[in-house]
């Protein structure tokens, strides 16, 4: 596998690079957001709804909220369809949609999601490992939640 700019990343590092990326969705789905500075490179960064949260004090002041106000109380994530092309050295590009699911959702609607979208994550190869650099969410759809 070359290390050309755009190529896919080679077997291993996509399997690390997927389970970094699952990792930041499962901690805000456990409760432990606050813990995310860690995945994140010193100046990373978290874009979901509103401005993005730069740095590890801005993302565990994000993950604090996320996990003591609860805006998505509840919230599970469904990460499919990636893909991680490289950007240059030490720098990969990654793709993935997110399927977020609420409880509450009357009885009659099913199991329907409550927002899908695509997040689009920038990785750096740093001393202890592959980090994520920044993470943008835009979403295709949001449902409403009083439907």
């Amino acid at each position: 596998m070359t290390s050309e700019t755009g190529e896919p990343v080679s077997d291993a590092d996509h399997v690390t690079l997927e389970r970094l990326a699952t990792e930041v969705n499962w901690r805000v789905d456990a409760g432990v957001a606050e813990s995310i500075p860690e995945l994140f490179t010193a100046d990373g960064s978290i874009a979901t709804f509103g401005e993005p949260s730069v740095g590890h004090e801005a993302l565990a002041a994000w993950g604090r909220m996320m996990d003591t106000d609860k805006p998505l109380a509840g919230v599970r994530h469904v990460l499919t369809n990636f893909r991680f092309t490289t950007d240059g050295p030490g720098r990969v590009t990654g793709t993935f949609y997110v399927t977020a699911y609420l409880p509450g959702a009357p009885a009659s609607q099913g199991t329907v999601p409550f927002a899908m979208g695509q997040c689009t994550d920038h990785y750096r190869r740093t001393e202890q490992g592959w980090k994520v650099a920044s993470r943008v969410f835009e979403p295709f759809f949001l449902r409403d939640q009083a439907a």
